[in-house]
């Protein structure tokens, strides 16, 4: 065990971790509370002087402080500021990062508090194109979803609302209604034709437009008749009267 100890700590070990901590120090910047916390940062940075010292690299404060305010990238102009004073004022790294931290904690307050988990559905006080939009999990009806789709930002919100898998299953009842009705309304476009037309055969449609067509004429001659009737001679006897008949096609018997 002792030996293991031994070659865990040798030369070679002793240069990859200095090594390793050098880079760190290289590479380490502070420059969005959002991404990378100060907190964060300067632990970084402590670690890196506590393998450097343990290895026998030690830094002096002035090289310690250097690298901190070098580091402290933020691009906030009150920041930026205090910086400089921290230059002035602070002779140790310690207090420099102390008046740093209490700098950062004004600052960014909001950003620094430890964010709760919310529903992603939920967007407060939020409209747009005219429809509350401030809880995405809600029913929306035809009228919304139309001035929704009106613009681009809408159209955005649509995909959300439409991807939502937990919304579809807790209006689950209301959108298999909707797709039931729309299936009944297809179906009842689709059975319009007439049903007598549908029911006969080709011979007895071509044997009823026959028919009607024979009415037609019918009533077209007797129209141009107005009623009259044909006087006819037979054998120059007396002359007798018949009325005009037609058969089913309207030509006169």
């Amino acid at each position: 065990m002792k030996a293991l100890q031994i070659n865990y700590d040798g030369p070679d070990e002793s240069k990859r971790r200095k090594e390793e901590a050098r880079s760190k120090l290289k590479n380490i910047y502070y420059k969005h509370q959002g991404t990378f916390t100060f907190e964060k940062f300067v632990t970084n940075l402590y670690e890196a002087f506590q393998v450097l010292e343990k290895y026998g690299a030690l830094l002096y404060e002035e090289k310690k402080l250097r690298l901190l305010f070098s580091k402290s990238q933020n691009a906030h102009p009150e920041f930026k500021q205090e910086v400089v004073i921290c230059r002035t004022l602070c002779k140790t790294f310690a207090s420099a990062v102390i008046h740093l931290k209490t700098v950062v904690a004004r600052l960014f307050l909001d950003v620094a508090k430890p964010k709760s988990r919310r529903n992603v559905s939920s967007v407060p006080n939020k409209e747009l194109n005219g429809v509350d939009i401030s809880y995405l999990s809600r029913w929306y009806d035809s009228s919304e979803i139309k001035k929704l789709n009106q613009s681009q930002a809408g159209r955005r919100i649509l995909a959300k609302i439409m991807g939502d898998k937990k919304r579809h299953q807790r209006h689950k009842d209301k959108i298999n209604k909707i797709k039931y009705n729309k299936r009944r309304r297809v179906k009842s476009v689709q059975s319009t034709p007439d049903e007598e037309s549908s029911t006969l055969s080709q011979k007895d449609r071509t044997m009823l437009a026959a028919v009607i067509n024979g009415v037609s004429k019918a009533s077209t001659h007797n129209a141009s008749m107005n009623g009259k009737v044909i006087r006819t001679q037979r054998n120059d006897s007396a002359s007798t009267e018949s009325a005009v008949t037609f058969d089913h096609l309207g030509n006169p018997l």
